[in-house]
């Protein structure tokens, strides 16, 4: 009878962590999932943050590229006007057109002549 009174106390104790063995592990498996489906929520947040600045990137280098591309047709064509405008000038006005050209390379002469003096 002393070797049973014995045991049932190691048999109660062996019970009771059990017991709190198995609360524990529950708890634990309540957290890693816990833990897990914050880690999913955060993964998920950052993939749309990268695709709304991805996107944003992408249309303002489309609108970059938009934009430069109708300037240089604007250019073209504004040099287009000019070089017609010149040359129907030239045609109207050969003389002028001879010394306004002189004019200007002389100018230019000068410019890179600069302080070289003899």
């Amino acid at each position: 009878m002393a070797k049973t009174a014995a045991e049932k106390p190691e048999g109660s104790v062996r019970d009771r962590v059990s017991a709190i063995s198995g609360d524990v592990q529950g708890r634990v498996r309540e957290m890693s999932d816990e833990v897990r489906r914050g880690a999913e929520r955060a993964s998920e947040e950052i993939r749309r943050g990268y695709e709304r600045a991805s996107q944003a990137a992408r249309e303002g280098y489309d609108d970059a590229a938009r934009n430069v591309r109708k300037g240089y047709q604007r250019m073209q064509k504004d040099l287009q006007g000019l070089s017609g405008d010149v040359n129907e000038y030239v045609r109207d006005n050969p003389g002028k057109s001879v010394l306004i050209a002189a004019g200007v390379g002389f100018l230019i002469g000068l410019l890179f002549r600069g302080g070289k003096e003899e």
